[in-house]
């Protein structure tokens, strides 16, 4: 293992990190479209059944706390 670790030129990070960016297969319109509404749909199934379990437990915790308190 070497004492010092290898300067690296500030040119030389840039361009290997534009050359890599060459190399991105980058997603085409209707694929981002596409990906876009799946995590939209996603989300709001995700948020309907939190509201659901919500008011499920709301209602439950209330019963509950109303017989105890009689």
């Amino acid at each position: 293992m070497p004492d010092k670790p290898e300067q690296v030129k500030k040119g030389s990070f840039f361009s290997n990190m534009m050359t890599e960016l060459k190399k991105v297969v980058w997603p085409s319109p209707e694929q981002t479209t596409k990906s876009t509404g799946t995590v939209i749909l996603f989300v709001l199934i995700i948020t309907v059944i939190l509201v659901v379990l919500n008011l499920c437990f709301e209602q439950i915790n209330t019963s509950y706390w109303n017989v105890i308190s009689k």
